[in-house]
């Protein structure tokens, strides 16, 4: 009696790798956000360099004339180049929600977090802000800058970061003046909202300015670089301060000090029972 030999044929599928596969979308995203928010950033010195041809003088150009168009035309290709601009803002702020989300779900994999746990991370917060402004608001240069300094950041370093081998401190002080960059450029942002909604550039201005400062709070409350940021702000003008307010502007300096030393108390505690 002949005997049945049963052959198990191998897949030829390859298995996935989930993690390589995050790797992957982690740095095309940066890439991603760093490429798109490039080429937005020559459009953008592009319209700067040619503000005086939808300016007019007479009003010390802060009118701007909105039928004006750097490309004039109305066929189908002329349409596509008027809107490459805001395309390319906008896929470079989903570059930057992929890689964030990413970090994200390696950070928080095997922990179920609480809401204010998510809201106290600056992870979270940077890839919120990034949601509102590619649902919320015009194209602009200044929301977009701080994410393209954290892109070159990581790209910069990106085998390291992939490899796992990158160690915090020597990244922070080798990229020192960046990350003050990127401090820096966060708050302007609030000065360019404010400008935005007194001159009534779009309808959407004071709504993001009242989010943004909700987000730069939690920054304040949480982020190092914010308040180191901050304080250097508050003590250069801390000369200047009238009398009369004296009292409010040390009860706010206080705060962030405060707050800073706690920061710091409380990495040394986790430092010491690591």
């Amino acid at each position: 009696m002949t005997q049945i030999e049963i052959i198990k044929k191998k897949s030829l599928k390859k298995k996935i790798d989930p993690l390589k596969q995050q790797k992957h979308i982690w740095l095309a995203g940066h890439s991603m956000a760093l490429a798109f928010g490039g080429l937005f950033a020559l459009t953008y010195a592009f319209h700067v360099i040619l503000f005086f041809k939808y300016r007019s003088w007479k009003w010390l150009f802060l009118k701007m004339n909105k039928n004006y168009h750097f490309v004039s035309g109305h066929r189908w290709y002329h349409a596509i180049l008027r809107c490459l601009p805001h395309t390319f803002y906008r896929l470079s702020l989903c570059g930057t929600i992929a890689a964030l989300s990413v970090t994200m779900h390696q950070n928080w994999l095997n922990v179920n977090p609480q809401w204010y746990e998510m809201l106290a991370s600056e992870n979270c917060q940077t890839l919120l802000m990034a949601a509102l402004w590619l649902f919320v608001g015009r194209a602009s240069f200044y929301r977009l800058f701080p994410y393209l300094i954290l892109s070159y950041l990581h790209v910069s370093n990106y085998k390291a970061e992939l490899q796992g081998t990158a160690h915090t401190e020597e990244v922070t002080k080798k990229n020192a003046k960046l990350l003050r960059l990127l401090a820096y450029s966060e708050l302007f942002v609030i000065l360019a909202l404010v400008l935005d909604s007194l001159l009534l550039k779009d309808g959407t201005s004071g709504l993001c300015l009242v989010v943004y400062l909700g987000f730069y709070w939690l920054r304040i409350n949480f982020s190092p670089y914010a308040q180191a940021t901050v304080l250097v702000v508050i003590d250069h003008f801390d000369k200047r301060v009238p009398p009369q307010y004296r009292e409010q502007w040390n009860n706010i300096k206080d705060f962030i000090e405060a707050k800073n030393k706690a920061r710091e108390e409380r990495k040394e505690k986790i430092r010491k029972t690591a």
